[in-house]
């Protein structure tokens, strides 16, 4: 709620403005080492393709996009 109201409030400022929550997938850190095994080798990124998949996401957005949820393989999310 708190992202579509931001999203929302923001446009209001500024129409081209665009806000979206980004899930970068499981990323190779410390914090998911315990999920990590139950996972194949291809569902987990290194931290820099996880940066480059979401900057990717990031340059194709658009105003329309404002208040969703984004995965990393740019697959909406529903919330």
């Amino acid at each position: 709620m708190m992202l579509r109201t931001l999203s929302v409030e923001l446009a209001y400022r500024n129409p081209r403005a665009v806000c979206v929550a980004l899930h970068p997938g499981t990323v190779d850190t410390p914090l998911s080492k315990p999920f990590q095994s139950s996972l194949s080798s291809t569902g987990i990124f290194s931290p820099h393709q996880a940066a480059t998949n979401l900057l990717g996401i990031i340059a194709g957005l658009s105003a329309e996009d404002t208040g969703s949820f984004i995965a990393w393989d740019g697959q909406p999310i529903s919330y």
